[in-house]
């Protein structure tokens, strides 16, 4: 038997009160929504924006009730001059703020819409619907010009069922090649799809359509959405297990065409255990999604220690082993951040030792993508120590707790983006790490908190969760 795979993300509770967290209306125009999704631009400006999640923040007493703080791109990179802040609390906001929602325990971007404006889509894997304790529930916030509106929608799985944690496994891609971005939640043995809409905004129970993934048995575990077959639709790569998350389970690709996801596989294919971390990306640069998968442990050699499944023309393909050392950690994101319009896989591995030894400061190997894949020779390990990246790496900063990656700058190159929730005894730290043509450096980099937002501070854990997009 398997041995089971913990992925833990530490958080504790803030005290946040509502003065800091306000939002200023805005009025929607019109645009590409395609344009808005790829960039990630929740204000229309041409730059890429980040979202960042402190799920365990105490919110009006509430403790780990949760938040979300969203701070904007400019032509120097993200700049935590105008940022904004958004609660239950927050006006046109659904819900209010109870103990245990984790408002915030994951964030997706994109233009779920069509108006030209990246929306936020935040989930909340704690919330009780009704009765039902830790059901979850989606929150989507809309994009406006001049930043995030007060237009909001919420929607919860078909049947709640307690402890299900709805909302925390989530992913956006445009299923049906309409313009609109799709919403996808894996929860229990499903994936629940809602389909973007131009009236989404206006619609308060959004219909919801049903998946099981390939090989699906007992439950699903992460999900991740590329166009893996290079048909100009958006497919989504699934894993489920059977009996236990320990033992085997299945990767999968459910396919994408013009009536939305469907339940047609596009390849599927066995895993030692369940417990993988999945992430999607064109590594090969041919314009179709690849999907890497790693695992943090080995039980023995058919482990998958690090693969990438390159796509093809007729779905999923055969799993490539990593030519190098299995890299510590997990897959986290794959981004092209050096610019040669191939996706660059990030691992990310929050036990690594600080300079001086101490356990859980964290580390973040950048893997080149290439023509032919994944250029082991040349990976390159970052942490707050390396030269030129602002801060200091120290014990249980958990740095690559959570990685994702935007144009803030809009170069065309995506720039890494790092949460370190225990840095600075749990308050927490997000680090912003330039993309470049040799790839993240640290030049330019800066190190931001909760304090940097005007955000109260004490034992936030902020970074547990970021939200951005490079999506071709």
């Amino acid at each position: 038997m398997g041995r089971r795979r913990i992925l833990a993300a530490c958080a504790t509770a803030l005290a946040v009160t509502g003065g800091g967290l306000g939002l200023m209306p805005a009025q929607a125009a019109p645009g590409s929504g395609s344009a808005a999704a790829r960039a990630g631009d929740l204000d229309g400006d041409g730059f890429g924006d980040l979202a960042v999640g402190s799920p365990e923040g105490t919110i009006a007493g509430f403790s780990k009730a949760g938040y979300v703080s969203v701070v904007y791109g400019t032509a120097q990179g993200v700049r935590t001059t105008r940022h904004k802040g958004i609660t239950q609390r927050t006006a046109g906001i659904p819900g209010t703020p109870e103990t245990g929602d984790r408002f915030g325990s994951a964030v997706a971007v994109g233009d779920v819409d069509g108006d030209g404006y990246a929306d936020l889509v935040i989930g909340s894997g704690g919330e009780a619907i009704g009765s039902v304790k830790g059901a979850g529930s989606v929150t989507v916030v809309f994009g406006a010009k001049g930043g995030v509106s007060g237009d909001a929608i919420a929607f919860h799985a078909p049947t709640p069922t307690a402890r299900q944690a709805f909302g925390n496994r989530l992913a956006v891609g445009d299923f049906d090649h309409d313009g609109r971005d799709d919403i996808a939640v894996a929860a229990g043995t499903k994936v629940q799809v809602v389909k973007g809409a131009a009236k989404l905004r206006d619609t308060a129970k959004p219909a919801m359509k049903s998946y099981t993934p390939p090989g699906g048995g007992a439950g699903t575990g992460q999900i991740a959405a590329a166009d893996v077959n290079g048909d100009g639709y958006t497919d989504l790569a699934t894993v489920a297990y059977f009996d236990d998350p320990a033992d085997e389970g299945t990767l999968g690709v459910l396919a994408g065409s013009a009536q939305g996801l469907t339940g047609r596989s596009l390849g599927k294919t066995g895993l030692p255990f369940a417990g993988y971390s999945i992430v999607a990306g064109d590594v090969t640069g041919d314009g179709k999604g690849d999907i890497v998968v790693d695992t943090g442990f080995s039980d023995g050699p058919d482990d998958f220690l690090l693969r990438m499944f390159p796509g093809t023309a007729s779905g999923l393909g055969a799993g490539v082993p990593y030519g190098g050392p299995a890299q510590p950690g997990r897959a986290a994101t794959l981004a092209d951040l050096d610019g040669d319009g191939h996706a660059d896989l990030v691992t990310s591995d929050t036990s690594a030792v600080d300079p001086d030894g101490f356990n859980n400061a964290g580390a973040v190997t950048v893997v080149p993508g290439t023509g032919a894949g994944l250029d082991a020779a040349h990976a390159r390990t970052i942490t707050l120590a390396t030269p030129g990246v602002t801060g200091a790496s120290e014990g249980n900063d958990l740095f690559g707790a959570a990685v994702a990656a935007g144009d803030y700058d809009a170069d065309g190159t995506a720039d890494l983006t790092v949460g370190a929730p225990g840095k600075y005894l749990g308050t927490g730290a997000v680090s912003v790490i330039p993309g470049s043509a040799d790839g993240p450096t640290g030049t330019g980099s800066i190190l931001f908190t909760p304090e940097s937002l005007d955000h109260p501070a004490a034992k936030a854990r902020f970074g547990t969760a970021l939200g951005a997009t490079t999506r071709p």
